[in-house]
């Protein structure tokens, strides 16, 4: 009943229409295997643990994984002008062959405006973005947020897509 509902407010409102994104860049990755990398990820400058000892990929409950990230430009209806995005997506990488099934392994799209600081956004900023929007617009939350939903996951599958595409070459590239 709920989701026809949201269907219909959708239909009215068209929040698929509300934004475009430009200059989308994947401009590389990180690799997080332990906790020190875990903490900075996002970070310029990458803090080192003084006396941790970097765990190889041997066995290991924790499975090493890349933050890959990005920038992008965003031109939406709820602000007068674009924003500049930074954007990261975790990768658990399990084989060395992508398949379809890869899409499952991808984790939750991090977006924020862009800070002096970052690299990439981290965990717990993954819904900078979202704040950031809702308290700029003039817009009511409720279609902000509607207009936010549509947007991630339209960048989520597009950004999977160019991962997937850009690892299969890679994986060419390597034979």
């Amino acid at each position: 009943m709920h989701s026809w509902i949201l269907n219909m407010i959708d239909w009215a409102l068209r929040p698929e229409r509300a934004y475009q994104y430009q200059d989308v860049r994947i401009e590389g990755f990180r690799l997080i295997a332990n906790k020190s990398q875990q903490r900075s990820a996002g970070l310029l400058v990458e803090e080192k643990g003084p006396t941790e000892r970097i765990r190889g990929f041997g066995l290991s409950p924790i499975k090493p994984y890349r933050d890959y990230y990005g920038g992008l430009t965003l031109i939406t209806q709820l602000l007068p002008e674009p924003i500049p995005v930074r954007f990261a997506i975790g990768y658990t990488f399990h084989t060395k062959v992508v398949t379809v099934d890869d899409m499952s392994n991808f984790g939750w799209l991090r977006l924020a405006t862009v800070r002096p600081d970052w690299l990439y956004p981290n965990l717990s900023d993954q819904k900078q973005l979202l704040g950031y929007l809702l308290e700029h617009s003039k817009k009511p939350a409720f279609y902000v947020t509607r207009v936010y939903h549509y947007f991630q996951f339209d960048l989520y599958q597009t950004l999977v897509s160019q991962i997937i595409a850009m690892e299969a070459k890679n994986e060419c590239n390597d034979k």
